[in-house]
Protein backbone atom coordinates (compact mmCIF):
# COMPACT_ATOMS: atom_id res chain seq x y z
CA UNK A 1 0.00 0.00 0.00
CA UNK A 2 2.86 2.35 1.05
CA UNK A 3 4.71 2.24 -2.62
CA UNK A 4 0.95 3.04 -3.82
CA UNK A 5 0.98 6.85 -2.19
CA UNK A 6 3.22 8.17 -5.09
CA UNK A 7 1.25 6.90 -8.20
CA UNK A 8 -1.81 8.38 -5.99
CA UNK A 9 -0.35 11.43 -5.61
CA UNK A 10 0.76 11.48 -9.66
CA UNK A 11 -3.41 11.06 -10.22
CA UNK A 12 -3.99 13.66 -7.77
CA UNK A 13 -1.73 16.02 -9.53
CA UNK A 14 -3.29 15.58 -12.90
CA UNK A 15 -6.49 16.59 -11.69
CA UNK A 16 -4.89 19.30 -9.85
CA UNK A 17 -3.73 20.67 -12.83
CA UNK A 18 -6.66 19.84 -14.81
CA UNK A 19 -8.52 21.81 -12.83
CA UNK A 20 -6.75 24.88 -12.93
CA UNK A 21 -6.83 24.88 -15.95
CA UNK A 22 -10.59 24.43 -16.22
CA UNK A 23 -10.73 27.97 -14.03
CA UNK A 24 -9.10 29.80 -17.29
CA UNK A 25 -10.28 27.60 -20.27
CA UNK A 26 -13.36 25.78 -19.27
CA UNK A 27 -15.22 27.49 -22.15
CA UNK A 28 -12.91 27.14 -24.75
CA UNK A 29 -12.47 23.71 -23.69
CA UNK A 30 -15.96 22.54 -24.23
CA UNK A 31 -16.22 24.95 -27.18
CA UNK A 32 -13.94 23.15 -29.59
CA UNK A 33 -15.30 19.51 -28.87
CA UNK A 34 -18.91 19.99 -28.19
CA UNK A 35 -21.22 17.96 -29.86
CA UNK A 36 -25.03 17.81 -28.85
CA UNK A 37 -26.63 14.35 -28.90
CA UNK A 38 -23.31 12.75 -29.80
CA UNK A 39 -24.09 8.74 -29.59
CA UNK A 40 -20.98 7.53 -28.38
CA UNK A 41 -20.63 10.17 -25.58
CA UNK A 42 -24.14 9.28 -24.10
CA UNK A 43 -23.73 5.74 -24.43
CA UNK A 44 -20.25 6.41 -22.08
CA UNK A 45 -22.99 8.65 -19.93
CA UNK A 46 -25.20 5.78 -19.57
CA UNK A 47 -22.48 3.24 -18.75
CA UNK A 48 -19.72 5.01 -17.72
CA UNK A 49 -20.15 4.77 -14.23
CA UNK A 50 -21.42 1.00 -13.85
CA UNK A 51 -17.90 -0.26 -13.09
CA UNK A 52 -17.15 1.72 -10.33
CA UNK A 53 -20.15 1.43 -8.71
CA UNK A 54 -19.48 -2.08 -9.40
CA UNK A 55 -16.89 -1.93 -6.87
CA UNK A 56 -19.54 -1.74 -4.40
CA UNK A 57 -21.34 -5.25 -5.24
CA UNK A 58 -17.93 -6.93 -5.32
CA UNK A 59 -17.29 -5.61 -1.82
CA UNK A 60 -21.12 -6.80 -0.89
CA UNK A 61 -19.91 -10.05 -2.55
CA UNK A 62 -16.96 -10.20 0.13
CA UNK A 63 -18.94 -9.92 3.08
CA UNK A 64 -21.22 -12.87 2.20
CA UNK A 65 -18.42 -14.76 1.80
CA UNK A 66 -16.59 -13.70 5.31
CA UNK A 67 -20.37 -14.44 6.76
CA UNK A 68 -20.79 -17.91 5.14
CA UNK A 69 -16.80 -18.89 5.20
CA UNK A 70 -15.67 -17.58 8.37
CA UNK A 71 -15.74 -17.54 11.57
CA UNK A 72 -17.61 -15.06 13.58
CA UNK A 73 -20.47 -14.39 16.02
CA UNK A 74 -23.67 -15.32 15.38
CA UNK A 75 -24.12 -11.41 15.55
CA UNK A 76 -21.39 -10.14 13.69
CA UNK A 77 -22.49 -12.54 10.74
CA UNK A 78 -25.80 -11.14 10.21
CA UNK A 79 -24.38 -7.59 10.22
CA UNK A 80 -22.73 -9.03 6.96
CA UNK A 81 -25.16 -9.98 5.48
CA UNK A 82 -27.17 -6.82 5.90
CA UNK A 83 -23.99 -5.34 4.34
CA UNK A 84 -23.79 -7.64 2.02
CA UNK A 85 -27.47 -6.72 0.50
CA UNK A 86 -26.90 -3.02 1.15
CA UNK A 87 -23.84 -2.99 -0.92
CA UNK A 88 -25.55 -4.67 -3.82
CA UNK A 89 -28.79 -2.75 -3.66
CA UNK A 90 -26.40 0.89 -3.89
CA UNK A 91 -24.80 -0.51 -6.49
CA UNK A 92 -27.54 -1.45 -8.67
CA UNK A 93 -29.42 1.69 -7.61
CA UNK A 94 -27.05 4.30 -9.03
CA UNK A 95 -25.71 2.52 -11.82
CA UNK A 96 -28.95 1.59 -12.83
CA UNK A 97 -30.14 4.96 -12.57
CA UNK A 98 -28.12 6.38 -15.01
CA UNK A 99 -28.82 4.47 -17.84
CA UNK A 100 -32.12 5.95 -18.83
CA UNK A 101 -31.88 8.46 -16.87
CA UNK A 102 -31.54 12.65 -17.90
CA UNK A 103 -27.36 11.82 -18.43
CA UNK A 104 -27.87 9.07 -20.03
CA UNK A 105 -30.17 8.00 -22.76
CA UNK A 106 -33.18 10.17 -21.12
CA UNK A 107 -35.64 7.24 -21.56
CA UNK A 108 -37.66 7.63 -18.33
CA UNK A 109 -40.01 4.89 -19.11
CA UNK A 110 -37.33 1.85 -19.33
CA UNK A 111 -35.76 3.07 -16.23
CA UNK A 112 -36.75 -0.45 -14.60
CA UNK A 113 -34.59 -1.38 -17.64
CA UNK A 114 -31.51 0.29 -16.42
CA UNK A 115 -32.11 -1.91 -13.04
CA UNK A 116 -32.56 -4.98 -14.55
CA UNK A 117 -29.23 -4.41 -16.70
CA UNK A 118 -27.46 -3.88 -13.49
CA UNK A 119 -28.98 -5.59 -11.27
CA UNK A 120 -27.89 -8.86 -13.54
CA UNK A 121 -24.42 -7.21 -13.69
CA UNK A 122 -24.28 -6.88 -10.06
CA UNK A 123 -24.52 -10.46 -9.48
CA UNK A 124 -21.95 -11.32 -11.66
CA UNK A 125 -19.87 -8.54 -9.84
CA UNK A 126 -20.87 -10.19 -6.02
CA UNK A 127 -20.00 -13.69 -7.10
CA UNK A 128 -16.33 -11.90 -8.16
CA UNK A 129 -15.83 -10.65 -4.53
CA UNK A 130 -17.27 -13.87 -3.33
CA UNK A 131 -14.71 -15.92 -4.82
CA UNK A 132 -11.75 -13.41 -3.96
CA UNK A 133 -12.74 -13.21 -0.59
CA UNK A 134 -13.74 -17.36 -0.13
CA UNK A 135 -9.93 -17.29 -0.98
CA UNK A 136 -8.01 -14.89 1.03
CA UNK A 137 -6.69 -15.45 4.09
CA UNK A 138 -6.05 -11.66 5.27
CA UNK A 139 -8.69 -11.68 9.07
CA UNK A 140 -8.91 -8.46 8.01
CA UNK A 141 -11.05 -8.01 5.22
CA UNK A 142 -14.32 -6.98 7.05
CA UNK A 143 -12.50 -3.67 8.72
CA UNK A 144 -10.77 -3.10 4.87
CA UNK A 145 -13.88 -3.60 2.78
CA UNK A 146 -15.88 -1.12 5.19
CA UNK A 147 -12.87 1.35 4.81
CA UNK A 148 -13.10 1.37 0.83
CA UNK A 149 -17.23 1.12 1.39
CA UNK A 150 -17.21 4.40 3.50
CA UNK A 151 -14.86 6.32 1.17
CA UNK A 152 -16.96 5.39 -1.95
CA UNK A 153 -19.98 6.63 -1.09
CA UNK A 154 -18.38 9.48 0.94
CA UNK A 155 -16.76 10.37 -2.15
CA UNK A 156 -19.96 9.79 -4.40
CA UNK A 157 -22.70 10.52 -2.85
CA UNK A 158 -22.70 13.41 -0.04
CA UNK A 159 -19.22 14.86 -1.65
CA UNK A 160 -20.83 15.64 -5.13
CA UNK A 161 -24.60 16.06 -3.87
CA UNK A 162 -23.67 18.77 -1.68
CA UNK A 163 -21.18 20.39 -3.59
CA UNK A 164 -23.90 20.32 -6.64
CA UNK A 165 -26.35 21.95 -4.19
CA UNK A 166 -24.21 25.35 -3.24
CA UNK A 167 -23.01 26.14 -6.62
CA UNK A 168 -26.04 25.34 -9.03
CA UNK A 169 -24.03 25.59 -11.96
CA UNK A 170 -25.77 25.51 -15.32
CA UNK A 171 -24.18 22.57 -17.63
CA UNK A 172 -23.10 24.31 -21.40
CA UNK A 173 -25.87 21.95 -22.60
CA UNK A 174 -28.15 24.30 -21.34
CA UNK A 175 -26.74 27.63 -21.48
CA UNK A 176 -25.93 26.64 -25.26
CA UNK A 177 -29.63 26.67 -26.05
CA UNK A 178 -30.89 29.72 -24.15
CA UNK A 179 -29.90 33.35 -24.19
CA UNK A 180 -30.66 34.10 -20.81
CA UNK A 181 -28.61 31.26 -18.86
CA UNK A 182 -25.25 32.97 -18.29
CA UNK A 183 -21.76 30.97 -18.15
CA UNK A 184 -20.81 30.63 -14.30
CA UNK A 185 -17.74 30.02 -13.66
CA UNK A 186 -16.92 27.04 -10.74
CA UNK A 187 -16.40 29.40 -7.90
CA UNK A 188 -19.36 31.87 -8.54
CA UNK A 189 -22.35 30.37 -7.57
CA UNK A 190 -25.96 30.75 -9.40
CA UNK A 191 -27.92 32.14 -6.64
CA UNK A 192 -31.01 32.72 -9.49
CA UNK A 193 -31.45 29.01 -10.70
CA UNK A 194 -35.03 28.59 -9.65
CA UNK A 195 -36.14 31.32 -11.04
CA UNK A 196 -34.33 30.16 -14.27
CA UNK A 197 -35.60 26.99 -13.92
CA UNK A 198 -39.58 28.26 -13.96
CA UNK A 199 -38.51 30.35 -17.16
CA UNK A 200 -37.22 27.95 -18.92
CA UNK A 201 -39.02 24.97 -17.73
CA UNK A 202 -35.69 23.19 -16.99
CA UNK A 203 -35.19 20.59 -13.86
CA UNK A 204 -32.59 21.27 -11.48
CA UNK A 205 -30.45 18.62 -13.52
CA UNK A 206 -29.76 21.04 -15.89
CA UNK A 207 -27.59 22.94 -12.82
CA UNK A 208 -25.75 20.35 -11.51
CA UNK A 209 -22.48 20.95 -13.45
CA UNK A 210 -20.01 21.60 -10.47
CA UNK A 211 -18.23 18.55 -9.54
CA UNK A 212 -19.20 15.75 -11.84
CA UNK A 213 -19.90 12.86 -10.24
CA UNK A 214 -19.85 10.43 -13.62
CA UNK A 215 -15.85 11.22 -13.87
CA UNK A 216 -15.57 10.41 -10.14
CA UNK A 217 -17.94 7.15 -10.06
CA UNK A 218 -15.57 6.05 -13.12
CA UNK A 219 -12.46 6.58 -10.83
CA UNK A 220 -13.00 4.30 -8.12
CA UNK A 221 -11.54 1.47 -9.66
CA UNK A 222 -8.50 2.92 -8.54
CA UNK A 223 -9.24 2.14 -5.12
CA UNK A 224 -10.16 -1.71 -5.65
CA UNK A 225 -6.62 -1.63 -7.50
CA UNK A 226 -5.35 -0.72 -4.16
CA UNK A 227 -6.66 -3.64 -2.01
CA UNK A 228 -5.81 -6.20 -4.49
CA UNK A 229 -2.67 -7.73 -2.59
CA UNK A 230 -4.52 -7.80 0.62
CA UNK A 231 -6.80 -10.74 -0.90
CA UNK A 232 -3.90 -12.18 -1.90
CA UNK A 233 -0.33 -11.53 -2.68
CA UNK A 234 -0.20 -13.32 -6.00
CA UNK A 235 -2.64 -9.86 -7.01
CA UNK A 236 0.24 -7.59 -6.68
CA UNK A 237 1.89 -7.77 -10.53
CA UNK A 238 -1.81 -6.80 -11.15
CA UNK A 239 -2.30 -3.98 -8.85
CA UNK A 240 -0.32 -1.15 -10.76
CA UNK A 241 -1.89 -2.39 -14.62
CA UNK A 242 -5.18 -2.06 -13.08
CA UNK A 243 -4.96 1.20 -11.29
CA UNK A 244 -3.73 2.85 -14.32
CA UNK A 245 -6.73 1.41 -16.43
CA UNK A 246 -8.88 2.97 -14.10
CA UNK A 247 -6.88 5.96 -14.41
CA UNK A 248 -7.38 6.17 -18.02
CA UNK A 249 -10.94 4.91 -17.85
CA UNK A 250 -11.74 7.67 -15.58
CA UNK A 251 -10.08 10.44 -17.94
CA UNK A 252 -11.98 8.90 -21.26
CA UNK A 253 -15.28 9.42 -18.99
CA UNK A 254 -14.22 12.67 -18.15
CA UNK A 255 -13.61 13.56 -21.75
CA UNK A 256 -17.11 12.18 -22.72
CA UNK A 257 -18.67 14.32 -20.15
CA UNK A 258 -17.08 17.39 -21.70
CA UNK A 259 -18.14 16.39 -25.22
CA UNK A 260 -21.90 16.16 -24.60
CA UNK A 261 -22.02 19.58 -22.69
CA UNK A 262 -22.86 18.18 -19.43
CA UNK A 263 -19.73 19.34 -17.60
CA UNK A 264 -16.79 21.89 -18.15
CA UNK A 265 -13.06 20.46 -17.82
CA UNK A 266 -13.05 22.23 -13.79
CA UNK A 267 -16.57 19.94 -12.78
CA UNK A 268 -14.58 16.46 -14.15
CA UNK A 269 -11.15 17.91 -12.76
CA UNK A 270 -13.40 18.22 -9.15
CA UNK A 271 -14.73 15.25 -9.57
CA UNK A 272 -11.30 13.26 -10.26
CA UNK A 273 -9.76 15.12 -7.37
CA UNK A 274 -12.71 14.07 -4.83
CA UNK A 275 -12.24 10.25 -5.38
CA UNK A 276 -8.33 10.82 -5.27
CA UNK A 277 -8.76 12.43 -2.41
CA UNK A 278 -10.57 9.72 -0.85
CA UNK A 279 -8.43 7.21 -2.52
CA UNK A 280 -5.73 8.46 -0.36
CA UNK A 281 -7.52 8.63 2.87
CA UNK A 282 -8.63 4.79 1.79
CA UNK A 283 -4.79 4.12 1.39
CA UNK A 284 -3.66 5.54 5.04
CA UNK A 285 -6.17 4.52 6.80
CA UNK A 286 -5.49 0.47 5.66
CA UNK A 287 -1.73 0.74 6.16
CA UNK A 288 -2.59 2.30 9.46
CA UNK A 289 -5.01 -0.43 9.95
CA UNK A 290 -2.69 -3.17 8.56
CA UNK A 291 0.47 -1.95 10.99
CA UNK A 292 -1.29 -2.33 14.32
CA UNK A 293 -2.37 -5.60 13.59
CA UNK A 294 1.55 -5.96 12.88
CA UNK A 295 2.44 -4.33 16.54
CA UNK A 296 -0.37 -6.79 18.24
CA UNK A 297 1.18 -10.10 16.13
CA UNK A 298 4.96 -8.77 17.49
CA UNK A 299 3.46 -8.47 21.54
CA UNK A 300 2.02 -11.67 21.03
CA UNK A 301 5.51 -13.56 19.97
CA UNK A 302 7.14 -11.54 22.92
Amino acid sequence: MKKMRLHIYIVLGVFIIGFILGTFLDISVTEAIFSRDNGFGLTVAALGVTPGYMILAILGGGYFALALHKQYKVVYKVLMYIFAVVLYGLAVYYSGREIFGVNGFNQKGLMWLGYLICGVIGLGCAYLGYVLTKKSKNENLWLIYAIVAACIFMALVPGVSLIKSIFHRPRYRTLSLYDGIDFYPWYKRCGNYKELMETFNLTSEEFKSFPSGHTGASGVFMIFALILPLLDLKYERLQLPLFYAGFAFCLFVAFTRILVGAHFLSDVSMGGILTSVFMLVNNEVIIAVDKKKKLILEAEVE
